[in-house]
């Protein structure tokens, strides 16, 4: 429908706009069984707001008990203080952010912003996003400080991450970025980050240990499963097949090398889930690089979408690169919610009842 616009503008803010109803919609009203965590967030927000003191106290106290950041709990105090009480509020505040920040970071990259919504969503980026409410404040940050990063500003970058951090401790993983970036992208280097990756994979039970992780819920759950994780292999090959789409794209378009810093997030994400298989919570890092990463990928498959595209937009591989990326996200969409469907509860989908008085599904932030 955007092409019935004459003009580019108008088009492009029909696109916002409806991305913008579509995206909001769906996961700014879903019902709190829709998406693995959101009851826990509900949950969370449900516990505090019905505790007196919570509300007198200042919204800077922090609560070590609750085992959320430091960032995200003053949030949470500001909203039940000052905004509402009913638990829903974090589910349509979150949305609404989410929603702004993923379109704001979409407009930045891309011409059309429906065909990078669309493999967004294929992709089940959306769907993590919107379920990982902390971790993406978190990452909605990183899209600012990554533009910092891009223009050679290290220390706005670093501030921008370790406020980050204070939504999602992951975030401080993000400080290795600047280290690298201007490394010279090379095989050898390749070969060097991912062979150290596979000795930390070999010895990652050892090292964590040292690092006084042993008691950690993660280490617990991976040690005594004393096996590779299934899913965390799959994650490797769907990231190898990923890795190898686009250096295929990139030879077929004879488009010229990506830039360092996208050289590096690649490098660094296909190290990450060299590691998944030991212990997958740690694939979480990856969440963060992903967005850039397919960014990258329409750079060469989708050029005329693009702001700063890489390939020909005529070239006859194109269509089936394509074809063959989305079929490569649907699987990995349909297998999630085959094999898991408790990491998206979406099979059941349905909106929020705000004529219920109580919603006990899931209360009570229980794992």
């Amino acid at each position: 429908m955007a092409k019935q616009f004459k003009t580019v503008g108008a088009a492009r803010l029909f696109q916002l706009v409806a991305c913008f109803v579509l995206l909001f919609g769906f996961f700014g009203f879903r019902d709190i069984s829709v998406l693995n965590d959101t009851s826990h967030y509900y949950g969370f927000y449900y516990l505090k707001a019905h505790l007196l003191s919570y509300k007198t106290e200042p919204v800077t106290t922090f609560h070590l008990l609750d085992k959320f950041e430091y960032g995200f709990q003053i949030l949470i105090h500001i909203l039940v203080r000052y905004v509402s009480d009913n638990p829903y509020t974090i589910i349509i505040f979150s949305s609404l952010v989410i929603t702004i920040g993923e379109l704001w970071i979409i407009d930045k990259n891309a011409k059309s912003i429906a065909y990078a919504c669309f493999y967004m969503l294929v992709a089940s980026m959306f769907f993590s996003h919107y379920c990982i409410i902390r971790q993406t404040f978190a990452l909605l940050l990183f899209y600012i400080a990554f533009g910092y990063l891009e223009q050679g500003k290290k220390v706005k970058y670093c501030i921008l991450v370790l406020c980050a951090s204070m939504f999602h401790i992951s975030a401080l993983f993000l400080l290795f970025l600047p280290i690298v970036v201007h490394i010279k992208p090379s095989k050898r280097h390749a070969a060097i980050a991912i062979s150290t990756a596979l000795v930390l994979a070999v010895f990652l039970f050892e090292i964590l240990s040292l690092l006084g992780l042993r008691d950690h819920p993660y280490y617990q759950k991976a040690i005594q499963k004393g096996t590779l994780s299934m899913i965390g292999l799959v994650d490797l090959l769907f990231m190898c097949l990923f890795v190898a789409l686009c250096l295929l794209a990139q030879k077929l378009n004879k488009a010229l090398s990506m830039k360092p810093i996208y050289f590096w997030v690649f490098l660094t994400a296909f190290c990450v889930s060299l590691l998944a298989p030991v212990i997958y919570p740690i694939s979480r890092i990856n969440e963060y690089l992903w967005p850039f990463m397919i960014f990258q990928l329409l750079r060469y498959i989708e050029p005329a979408a693009m702001r700063q595209p890489y390939g020909q937009p005529s070239n006859k591989f194109n269509k089936l690169l394509r074809i063959i990326v989305i079929a490569l996200f649907a699987i990995r969409l349909i297998g999630i919610n085959t094999i898991r469907p408790e990491w998206l509860h979406i099979d059941d989908y349905k909106f929020y009842d705000f004529s219920k008085t109580h919603h006990t599904y899931n209360l009570y932030p229980l794992k």
